[in-house]
């Protein structure tokens, strides 16, 4: 803590004093004690009593946006309330407490609290708030934001082109609001233990995307999100001189509002009468439980070991939804009431490291991940879209495990140069997938080294090569997969990785660092599936102190992504193929200017991205790329404060930011653009707007 630190700073200087007198008394005849009367540690005083900082202001928003009001909280034209403030109190025996509030005014705010004594106890209090934006979107149904969806007059039709949708669509913004809670606290109970115990509520609100179907029809839906989560955790941590150790428990329960969502079909189906209303099962209750112990032991300044175990459990008992609302279709047995879901989870990790010399440091750890699925196997008679009965299927319990072994070492060559090389081995073992195991070696090496007086050099490589135990098709998956098919995450791969990074101190006011980073993956036994991705990046920074009133600094990054796949139509060899790829360009350059010292300062933050993602499906029939889909965001800051008094500045912000976009997968695609998809006829974002903040800072 920061109070021990202080006074330790005060036993020193004390120390370091009476060292001096005692030595000053001993030498005897011509030496005199220093005089440590004007002695003083600036950071050891408390400053006792109530401070802090409070802005009081109105901000304006030129136009609604709600994909720049996407968690600022600035969705909506108009004006709104600056509150932020930061209030720190401090009393003689280490009492304390601060409180810090953000964006007050906004519907995206913050407000945390924190008191006790120093050495002894704390308290914990936080609120915050904030809203993501998903889409504004057009639907004619009707109680969105509910768990049920009816339809207006005019349904169902034939078609979406024959649906009445020009008078009844309506628009609706696709929001979740999260709401969080936290309280807590810590103290020292006795001597080398100490305590924690923190319980945090969320609770989140709104709509978001989800889709129903009936045989070759489809529409997409508005999910009520009434969520609310509860987490607690509480632990007993002890420090010795080379003993550490500490016990937890976590646990987590979450509980669904709605479950399940009702929608009307808005599609006539003369041939399948009681095809009328469809339902889905949304995120059902679940908990989850964890205790953990850890233990680190020093055995001298050299070497130290640490473990932990961490074994948990997840249960999730919610009720089953009838298989089907069709009275025309019989409905099929259930064989449990529930899915009695449970799975096991323990997490297991030792460490040794040791500075086996000066120059040379050994380091060696062993993780084991294990996640044993205990939730029972059942046959199910399967319902399609609520039309057919088709054959019936098993759930599988997916389970697996994962053990990681690395071993590392760091060799120092001398004060400029060190050396850092290492290997990990990692097993991965699944149930009830296409492999019953992959094995991964990687061989990685690093060097950091002064090149010159001036220039700083890192260079980086590293290979890793993932295998298969034998890859196969799941029996109990129907329709089964082509037997061709490689799923990248068991794939067999090579990974070649490398990087470079040279900071170089150009003059004493310009500082210059550039960097350079590739990846390459290759699956040269997926015959359909990922093929093989390609990932690099180029960036650049560099700051400038202009004179002592004036610093600049300049930043850019330029990434390139690729990937290419094979697929086929018909069960069987390639026939098509596609490639990806991604293409982001940032750039960014802020300037900071003490107009007037101590008086005026003046800023200003200007950053620039483009984003561009190529589609290109090869299919032999001459089929041209799909459009590009394409981001491009520039954003302007530019603020001033001026102090008017030493307790009272005046804080001005203008802010212009334009985002524009395009995706073909939007772009003219209405509700009734497709016959037999009900869609929300979404947009791709763009927008142009300014926020102007004017706000008065009080000190006290």
């Amino acid at each position: 803590m920061k109070t021990s630190n202080q006074l330790f700073l005060l036993g020193m200087l004390s120390a370091l004093s009476a060292a001096a007198a005692a030595a000053g008394g001993a030498s005897g005849a011509g030496e005199t004690a220093p005089n440590t009367s004007k002695w003083e540690c600036k950071s050891c005083p408390f400053a006792e009593g109530t401070s802090g900082t409070v802005d009081v202001g109105i901000g304006n928003v030129s136009k609604s946006s709600i994909k720049f009001g996407d968690y600022t909280g600035l969705d909506e034209k108009g004006g709104f309330f600056i509150g932020d403030g930061s209030v720190r109190s401090r009393g003689k025996d280490g009492s304390y407490w601060n409180v810090d509030g953000s964006n007050l005014g906004l519907r995206s705010r913050s407000l945390d609290a924190e008191g006790g004594t120093q050495g002894k106890y704390k308290l914990l209090l936080d609120y915050d708030e904030i809203q993501h934006f998903t889409s504004k979107i057009l639907t004619p149904f009707n109680g969105t934001g509910g768990a049920s969806l009816g339809l207006p007059a005019g349904f169902p039709a034939a078609t979406t082109g024959a649906m009445p949708l020009a008078g009844t669509v309506q628009t609706v913004d696709l929001v979740t609001d999260r709401k969080r809670l936290g309280v807590g606290g810590a103290w020292l109970a006795a001597r080398d233990w100490a305590y924690a115990v923190n319980f945090r509520h969320d609770k989140r609100e709104g709509t978001k995307r989800t889709a129903g179907a009936f045989f070759f029809n489809s529409a997409e839906l508005v999910e009520p999100v009434d969520y609310v989560t509860d987490q607690l955790d509480a632990s007993a941590s002890y420090t010795g001189s080379r003993l550490q150790a500490k016990f937890a428990y976590y646990g987590s329960k979450f509980r669904n509002g709605n479950e399940s969502l009702t929608w009307q079909n808005p599609f006539a189906l003369p041939a399948f009468p009681g095809a009328v209303a469809g339902q889905l099962a949304l995120a059902p209750d679940n908990q989850f439980h964890q205790v953990l112990a850890s233990v680190g032991y020093d055995f001298g300044a050299r070497t130290r070991f640490s473990a932990d175990i961490a074994v948990g459990r997840m249960t999730q008992n919610e009720g089953f939804l009838a298989p089907t609302l069709n009275a025309t279709l019989a409905a099929p047995v259930v064989p449990a009431s529930s899915l009695n879901g449970r799975v096991a989870t323990m997490d297991a990790s030792l460490k040794l490291t040791s500075a086996v010399t000066s120059r040379l440091r050994l380091n060696a750890a062993y993780t084991h991940n294990d996640r044993d699925n205990q939730t029972p196997q059942s046959t199910y008679t399967l319902v399609s879209t609520d039309l057919f009965l088709g054959a019936p299927r098993t759930n599988l319990p997916y389970s697996f495990t994962q053990d990681k072994v690395k071993f590392s070492g760091d060799y120092r060559f001398s004060a400029l140069t060190k050396a850092s090389a290492g290997i990990d081995h990692d097993i991965h073992e699944r149930t009830f997938q296409e492999t019953n195991r992959t094995r991964e070696n990687t061989f990685w090496g690093r060097i950091t080294s002064r090149a010159l007086e001036k220039v700083d050099l890192t260079f980086k490589l590293a290979r890793a090569e993932r295998r298969h135990s034998g890859y196969r098709t799941v029996p109990e998956i129907a329709p089964p997969e082509n037997p061709l098919l490689r799923k990248y995450n068991m794939a067999n791969r090579t990974r070649d990785t490398g990087g470079l990074r040279a900071d170089f101190a150009v003059a004493e006011n310009v500082n210059l660092g550039v960097g350079f980073d590739a990846s390459s993956d290759t699956y040269r036994d997926s015959t359909i599936g990922l093929t093989s991705g390609r990932d690099y990046s180029l960036n650049g920074d560099i700051s400038v102190i202009v004179t002592p009133q004036t610093s600049l600094h300049l930043f850019a990054n330029h990434q390139e992504i690729e990937a290419k796949q094979a697929g086929s139509q018909t069960f069987s060899d390639p026939d098509w193929s596609a490639e990806t790829k991604d293409r982001i360009n940032f750039v960014g350059i802020g300037l900071k200017h003490a107009a007037i010292k101590d008086k005026l300062d003046l800023g200003a933050d200007y950053v620039v991205s483009r984003a561009r993602s190529r589609i290109n499906v090869i299919t032999g029939a001459g089929d041209p790329a799909f459009p590009n889909i394409t981001s491009s965001l520039d954003s302007v800051k530019l603020y001033a404060s001026y102090r008017l008094k030493d307790n009272i500045t005046l804080r001005a912000d203008f802010w212009h930011e334009r985002f524009d976009s395009a995706n073909w997968m939007l772009e003219n695609v209405t509700p009734n653009t497709i016959p037999n998809v009900l869609t929300f006829g979404e947009v791709a974002p763009k927008y142009r707007l300014n926020v102007i903040r004017l706000a008065v800072r009080y000190k006290f």
